[in-house]
């Protein structure tokens, strides 16, 4: 029997994350964020896209090779230069930006990582993570820091999932990253890509309540999206599954008051949306190439430590056309439910295969069309308040869908 978590998110705040770290987080991606969608918006409105939300992929190396995964499998692995992502960082916050995602590959494996962080305290950085590396040397680095918030993968309630994902041992060492964490003062996340392998793991409160105890305060639930060079397109969820974990999330905010549950596919109403399609997020990869989001692996623009960010991004017309043409396909996801067209409309723009493996055009030729979160039957829209309101002012209310 799990204990039972009572604590609001508020108290847990205030008695498991440090004073400092909290300031940080309250100024940085709070705040930080609403002005920066505010300058969004008024870019908007002259029709000049530039993102509130940049997505940065600083390595295309990983240590882990789980079935599925779009961010391996490239010829010859590369790194971000740090004078780049210091580039793109500097220019972005010119923009009004204040919050930045740090992916991979494995993040991690770059050893300047934590000296980065400390030299960027005016930014705060969300660390997405499979946990293997993050040490206790890491973790308290990060905490004097005080930017960084981990966002550690945990891809099912067992071991044996984990092992045929391809994570073996990596179950429990997401554990102990989390461990680590909460020692630190951290304000932590669970990161989770609902498959049907782990549905029946990790839809279900008892997760998110065990997530919670082990220091978790927001839990991301993605849709697992097959891609890369070993899409394991039998794991993908169907429309009913996708139905019943939307469901599952808007019972889950009404019911626990000790974390953030967090998706990126609905609107307030339930809507479906592309966060790429709205112009909220784009996604520069290892190479510096700007892609639409990270699975969708093509880009007509490279940004250099030379480049002039805002005008190479506001100037692409992949982005252009992705925001222009996608909402009148769909309200889902272009790579999982049109990928012919996609491949056409990426044509189109002049975009380069950008995955670093050469195949990605090909990938989009053997997929067959398949369901994601624009599912059937009614829209389940939010019914708690905080949920309704961040989703409408802070995350989706910007339109693109008519």
């Amino acid at each position: 029997m799990l204990k039972k978590i009572n604590k609001s998110l508020v108290l847990r705040f205030l008695t498991e994350v440090k004073p400092r770290l909290l300031s940080k987080f309250v100024f940085g991606a709070g705040l930080g964020n609403m002005f920066a969608i505010r300058a969004f918006e008024k870019r908007k409105k002259r029709g000049v896209f530039f993102p509130p939300f940049v997505f940065i992929s600083i390595t295309q190396r990983c240590n882990l090779k789980c079935r599925g995964c779009w961010a391996i499998g490239a010829d010859n692995p590369v790194d971000m230069s740090r004078e780049l992502l210091d580039h793109v960082v500097a220019e972005s916050r010119k923009q009004g930006c204040r919050f930045f995602g740090i992916l991979g590959g494995e993040p991690l494996l770059i050893d300047w990582l934590p000296d980065f962080f400390k030299q960027n305290l005016n930014s705060y950085f969300q660390l997405f993570t499979n946990g293997h590396l993050l040490t206790a040397e890491k973790t308290e680095q990060f905490a004097e820091a005080g930017n960084v918030s981990p966002l550690v993968s945990i891809e099912g309630w067992n071991e044996s999932y984990a092992e045929r994902r391809g994570a073996g041992e990596g179950f429990q060492k997401a554990l102990d990253a989390l461990a680590l964490c909460k020692k630190n003062g951290l304000i932590t996340g669970v990161a989770t890509s609902v498959s049907n392998g782990n549905f029946n793991d990790v839809v279900k409160s008892g997760f998110i309540d065990e997530m919670v105890r082990r220091g978790a305060h927001y839990v991301w639930f993605y849709i697992y999206r097959p891609s890369g060079i070993d899409p394991n397109f039998a794991d993908a969820l169907s429309d009913e599954k996708v139905r019943e974990l939307r469901q599952f999330m808007v019972d889950e905010r009404k019911r626990c008051k000790s974390a953030v549950i967090v998706d990126a596919y609905w609107d307030q109403k339930g809507e479906a949306v592309c966060p790429g399609a709205m112009g909220v997020s784009h996604h520069i990869n290892a190479m510096g190439n700007v892609e639409p989001c990270p699975p969708i692996q093509c880009s007509d623009c490279r940004l250099t430590t030379e480049s002039d960010i805002a005008a190479e991004i506001i100037g692409s017309k992949l982005l252009e056309d992705f925001r222009e043409e996608i909402p009148k396909l769909t309200r889902g996801c272009v790579l999982m439910d049109h990928p012919e067209e996609l491949s056409q409309l990426a044509r189109d723009a002049g975009a380069i295969d950008s995955s670093g493996r050469g195949t990605f055009y090909k990938e989009l030729a053997d997929r067959t069309p398949m369901g994601c979160h624009n599912h059937s039957g009614d829209p389940i829209p939010e019914t708690t308040l905080s949920y309704k309101i961040a989703k409408k002012y802070w995350f989706f209310g910007f339109g693109a869908y008519g």
